[in-house]
């Protein structure tokens, strides 16, 4: 009659650790487990005011994600006030589109170029009434 070996998956954390290390006494230092050596630091929330200058009266949805923000849905209404880390502010305020404008080419028939850009968002920050 063969032996049943006990899952581990049904076991406390002490037998579960142990058994770890009797395999691997490193810990979980060679496998495809990511271990966080480090705690990003607390994100700076600021207020602001949103206005959205390609839709206004639209709210504006959108997806962001970096090293220190989460994947992440945000909703911004305009001219409501928001709080949101500094990072996500800046991505804002660098969404631009270009103007494009004409000007003579060689052969004298119009020619397309970018004039330079407009800035579509503004996040006007709140100011603190003392």
């Amino acid at each position: 009659m063969a032996r049943t070996q006990s899952k581990l998956n049904n076991q406390s954390s002490e037998i579960i650790e142990k058994n770890i290390l009797q395999q691997d006494p490193e810990g979980l230092a060679d496998s495809n487990i990511v271990i966080a050596k480090q705690v990003p630091p607390p994100v700076e929330m600021v207020k602001f005011t949103f206005l959205n200058g390609r839709d206004p009266g639209v709210a504006l949805q959108f997806h962001y994600h970096s090293g220190t923000c989460p994947l992440k849905q945000y909703t911004l209404y305009h001219g409501h006030e928001h709080e949101l880390p500094q990072e996500i502010i800046d991505h804002l305020e660098n969404c631009a589109e270009p103007n494009y404008g004409y000007k003579p080419g060689l052969d004298g028939h119009p020619q397309v170029f970018v004039k330079g850009k407009k800035y579509i968002f503004q996040c006007k920050p709140v100011k603190k009434v003392a």
